[in-house]
């Protein structure tokens, strides 16, 4: 398993288009031109595609319950709304939101953000994947309701394929994966 992160500001070319940003793929054609484009830029076949919705991401981390993080360092980010001690704790979804989201109190901007989205996805997927989510009927149906709002996926991706992308994620952001 393997994850790879593209920054917002890659410019790269586009099919049919002006070479631009990677997000202006997305903007022209959604996620069939942004696929067609990754997959052009990096030689990379993508076969699904699992796309998370911040609306709907902080209904799924508070269905959860929170999740854990363990910051290095305060993260206080007037624009992202978070204020967030050092330390081990357990943010909730508007936190997480947050957090997913911050990079102006960052020195490495996009790249930091990037890091710690990663960090909060695999501790999302370990928490979703856990015995206490998954033998708990109604701590899964509340996890999957709000997963219905988060995550959009292409026509292929059924429900055996999310199983597996959130164990491949928890491996990958556990240090198991590239």
């Amino acid at each position: 398993n393997a994850q790879l992160s593209i920054l917002r500001d890659t410019v790269v070319d586009i099919p049919g288009h002006d070479p631009g940003r990677i997000n202006a793929a997305y903007a022209f054609g959604g996620a069939p031109l942004l696929v067609e484009t990754l997959e052009n830029a990096t030689g990379v076949a993508i076969d699904d595609y699992v796309e998370i919705g911040f609306g709907g991401f902080a209904a799924v981390v508070d269905a959860l319950g929170g999740v854990e993080m363990c910051l290095d360092e305060a993260i206080q980010d007037d624009k992202a709304h978070i204020d967030l001690p050092e330390g081990c704790q357990t943010l909730d979804g508007v936190n997480a939101l947050g957090f997913a989201r911050a990079r102006d109190f960052d020195p490495e901007a996009d790249l930091g953000r990037v890091q710690r989205q990663r960090e909060l996805i695999g501790s999302i997927a370990g928490t979703a994947m856990s015995p206490a989510t998954l033998l708990n009927p109604v701590a899964l149906t509340r996890t999957m309701l709000a997963g219905g709002d988060a995550l959009t996926v292409d026509e292929q991706t059924g429900p055996i394929d999310l199983v597996r992308f959130g164990l491949a994620m928890r491996r990958v952001t556990s240090g198991e994966g590239d």
